[in-house]
């Protein structure tokens, strides 16, 4: 009988994670601004964020890791129950996730909870917003010593957030305390803490989601050095400390808007109109790149009543962001943003191989 290989890599392992490589991470960017997310401390990355700067990309391995997370969900269910608690994984009225909406936010912060229970051992009449978590050891022993506000603030807000929004729907009947449930990935070990509705810190994180979508520009973040710790790790690192320029959809056109009427609706002032969300993901040929998201690159001197806008870099080049369709000098917001080095956009030999075939820089 042959000897079977001593492989270096392993097919079975590679193909698994290809497959969740494949089937996560083509998944579109959010339409709102999360309440997962935004106990997170910069304003700037959730900022890029709610404008679809750049997409998540993981490897297939974490996003097993995330969907092993999920599947830890109803067992957690089925644990709660069996010592005689009630969970209610849908609201009754809707008979779907829990699914909340801040209407002072146009709209645009929502956010899902794992669920509503009753029947807890130390307080079986109120009702706890449920959150599920799954933690390493590290993490699980800093969260056992320190809490979630202190090891986990995102999870904290997360669950402010929920009680706030229930207390909307459903008034006294409202969660004022919240559950969070944690299980350790290491060895199965459960930690549970109690939190408490705290209004102020509620609406203070309701204000920072506010003043996130309504911002024109991105606000400043938490680090101006790109090697602090939590900017080096972060999606949006080359756009906020480098010259990357992100993806061009309507999010990043200066045309854009997002409507705070309640609907969370966005409207286009070139175009005089609405967008649907598949509007917004496609965007046009009159994009135009919000000025100072290219100012690591260039800055803006003119514009004209087409809505061209033009840039001059600090070596005194410039170039035009236009639609090349109408004027082959003029570069589309796509090609600016294709251009890992920006000095391309002012490259006379790169313009004019450009110009002669009718190309695009990609």
């Amino acid at each position: 009988m042959a000897q079977l290989p001593t492989a270096v890599v392993d097919p079975v392992s590679d193909a698994i994670f290809a497959y969740y490589k494949a089937k996560y991470g083509s998944e579109l960017q959010r339409p709102y601004l999360g309440a997962s997310a935004i106990g997170k401390p910069c304003l700037r990355q959730h900022w890029y964020s709610f404008r679809w700067s750049k997409a998540a990309q993981f490897s297939g391995r974490l996003y097993r890791v995330f969907q092993s997370g999920h599947l830890q969900e109803p067992r957690v269910y089925q644990d709660l129950a069996s010592i005689g608690c009630t969970v209610y994984q849908n609201n009754p009225t809707t008979g779907k996730q829990w699914s909340f909406t801040e209407q002072s936010s146009g709209g645009h912060f929502q956010g899902n909870c794992d669920g509503i229970l009753t029947g807890l051992p130390q307080a079986p009449k109120s009702p706890h917003i449920l959150e599920i978590k799954t933690a390493s050891d590290k993490m699980f022993r800093d969260m056992q010593k320190n809490g979630v506000k202190k090891s986990k603030p995102e999870h904290w807000a997360q669950m402010q957030i929920y009680m706030k929004w229930t207390q909307d729907e459903f008034g006294d009947d409202g969660c004022k305390r919240a559950l969070y449930f944690v299980v350790n990935k290491d060895n199965d070990e459960i930690y549970t803490e109690r939190v408490e509705f705290d209004p102020i810190e509620a609406q203070a994180i309701i204000d920072k989601a506010i003043a996130v979508i309504t911002a024109t520009e991105p606000p400043v973040g938490v680090s101006t050095d790109p090697s602090w710790y939590e900017c080096k790790f972060c999606d949006y690192h080359a756009i906020c400390h480098g010259t990357d320029t992100p993806a061009a959809s309507c999010r990043s056109c200066a045309h854009a808007t997002p409507e705070m009427d309640g609907e969370a609706r966005w409207s286009c002032q070139t175009h005089k109109k609405d967008l649907s969300v598949d509007d917004q993901r496609q965007g046009c040929a009159d994009h135009r790149i919000i000025p100072i998201l290219l100012a690591k690159t260039a800055h803006p001197i003119d514009t004209d009543e087409s809505g061209v806008v033009y840039y001059q870099m600090a070596d005194g080049k410039r170039f035009a962001n236009g639609d090349p369709n109408k004027n082959p000098d003029h570069l589309s917001s796509q090609e600016i943003h294709a251009c890992a080095d920006k000095t391309i956009l002012v490259d006379e030999q790169c313009l004019e191989i450009r110009k002669q075939h009718g190309g695009k820089f990609v």
